[in-house]
Order: C-alpha cells, then structure tokens, then sequence
C-alpha cells in the first residue's frame, strides 16, 4: 500500500490525549456498576474497581500510568466482589511520541479519522501467550500502518467516532479471550477448528492476508455484520456455521453446506468483484452447490444484480439500526 494510503500513528501529546478522553468517554452510557477486584495484569496485582457492564458482557478499567501511558484493560464475565480476575487483554496508548513497547496506538487515515490499532502484543503470564499467538491466530481487519520512519502490521479494533466503536472494541476484546481460552486448551498451542460451529474468532483475515481493501472504516463493521447475521438465522431456527474461508452458511439436515453468506461493507464495485469470486471459488470442491448469497449495506443498480443473479447468487440487503443490523427481506429469501 501507497505511504498516502496508509494509516498514519498519532504522536502528539495534545492530539492523543483528546482522542483517549474520547475512547473513555464512549464507554460511559454501557457502564452499570462499578466492581472493587483484585485486578492481574503482566505486571503483578493492583487494587482496582473495574466499571462493568451488562449489555456488553465485559469490564474496563482505565489508568494513566505516570508519564509512559495510558492504561485500559478490559476482561469477560462479570466479576465478584473483591475477588481475583486476570486481564483478558489491554488496549493502551503512549503519553506522547511512539512507543512500539505499548500495544495499542491512535492512527489516522488521510479523511482525518481516528482509528484504534493494536500492534499484537498481549500478555497472559503463561509461555507463549504474546505476539506470536496474536498474529498466528487473531482475525479480523489488517493493514500496514505508517509508524514514524517504519511500517507497521496492526489489526484494526474500530473507528473512533463511529456509533458502532464500542461494539468493534468488544469484539476484539471477546476474541482474543476465546484465543486465549483454546491456547491453554492445547500444549501446543496449535488451534484447529474441526466441529462445523459458528466461531467468533473466525471472523475475518488472517495476519498474512493481502493488505485489506481500502475502506478501512467500513471493514471495521464487517465483523459486526457477520455476528448479527448469525444472531438473525439463529433465531429462524437454522443450524449456522463458519470457517476460515467462509463468513457464515447454514446446514441442512443432513449437515451438508446449503447456503453460504459474504458480507461486503460497502458496495463498491471492487468490494463486489472480490466477494463475488470468493463466493464462487470458495464453492467450487463442495459436494453440493449451495445457494451462495452477497450480504450488502444497500441496493444495488439492477443490471448489476441481474449479472450476479445468472452466476446462481442472490443479494441480502442489510440496514443499521443504531449500532446494530437489521435483514429485512432475510425472511423472504430463506423461507
């Protein structure tokens, strides 16, 4: 990706300080209660009260540390009172300047918004939970960031100003719970995925992926879409599953592949080529040609879905509602 292209790290005291007041402040309508705990982090234990919230399922608590950085760990499950809880992961950011050492950073795209990144580096006080773990096993949104005179791979938490931020940081925040989970599960810290389930840790590109396409703000709802999408063919009663090559697809009864889900963010025709042929050749060695259906944010010119229409694949319209999806006509195509 081209310098301009790129994301661009934020380094300047004032500038960073605004934009976490920001970050703090947009958790403040979800907090419920405020829990005192024995709070672990890679550091030791400290005395805390953690600000937990119902709605979201997880805690945040958030610190400046002296003059290095600011402190924001976030954990799952709702904590007892005085009791001794681990962090599941901390997104902080650097006082000033740029501080490779801190996984999280602010960074800017060249519309001037501010994106929340994390560089990877997650403790769990156990060998081999770190960055390697990270970028072996995270999914999501990746891109290359412009990091002073470096570039930088980070994965993309959320936009900060959008009305869905807090919800792309919860997501985060649940994964790299369930990474952690399925890393002390095997002593090899190998995680494979045999059981056709859905997996909120499959959703999205790997590390290695080829750079993300340039919409960066939209590909930051993606994961958002696909949990929602879930929620709503659960509730129809479908058996619903994905895989590291497949957003979601249901089963039949005889747990065979019937139809497959892509969510494009946005409706560009480069959005629409990619997930047209990744639908298609992602079908190809199945035993049975599934109905293959392109989830998208908005209508389409008619032309263009009577094309894809011929190549045997419907279109899901969906709307945000507030900060979450709604699939009006779901009900029409899969009945």
């Amino acid at each position: 990706m081209e310098k301009g292209m790129m994301l661009k790290v934020l380094d300047d005291e004032k500038a960073i300080k605004k934009y976490r007041r920001q970050f703090i402040k947009s958790f403040k309508p979800f907090i419920d209660e405020k829990i005192p705990v024995n709070l672990g982090h890679p550091g030791g234990t400290v005395k805390a009260k953690v600000a937990w919230s119902n709605v979201l399922g997880v805690w945040i608590f958030q610190e400046k540390i002296s003059a290095s950085r600011y402190w924001h760990a976030f954990g799952t499950g709702k904590p007892s009172k005085s009791s001794h809880i681990p962090t599941t992961c901390e997104i902080n950011f650097p006082i000033r300047g740029i501080d490779r050492r801190i996984g999280g950073a602010l960074a800017a795209d060249r519309y001037g918004r501010i994106f929340v990144v994390h560089r990877g580096k997650i403790g769990g006080g156990k060998k081999g939970i770190g960055k390697s773990l990270f970028e072996d096993n995270y999914r999501g949104v990746w891109t290359t960031m412009e990091d002073g005179p470096f570039e930088s791979r980070v994965a993309l938490i959320g936009v900060l100003h959008s009305p869905r931020f807090v919800r792309q940081v919860t997501q985060f925040v649940r994964k790299i719970n369930r990474i952690k989970d399925l890393s002390y599960q095997s002593s090899q810290l190998e995680i494979t995925f045999d059981e056709l389930l859905f997996r909120e840790e499959l959703i999205g590109a790997a590390f290695d992926t080829a750079e993300a396409r340039l919409n960066l703000k939209d590909e930051c709802d993606h994961g958002l879409v696909v949990l929602d999408l879930y929620t709503a063919l659960n509730s129809h009663g479908f058996k619903v599953a994905n895989d590291l090559t497949r957003d979601l697809f249901t089963l039949n009864k005889k747990g065979r592949i019937a139809d497959v889900f892509q969510i494009v963010p946005d409706v560009s025709i480069a959005g629409i080529n990619w997930a047209t042929a990744h639908l298609l050749l992602n079908a190809i060695d199945l035993p049975e040609r599934p109905r293959l259906i392109l989830s998208i944010p908005e209508a389409i010119d008619q032309s263009l879905e009577a094309k894809l229409k011929k190549l045997g694949i419907d279109v899901l319209v969906y709307k945000w509602q507030r900060d979450h999806v709604l699939f009006s006509n779901l009900p029409a195509l899969i009945c």
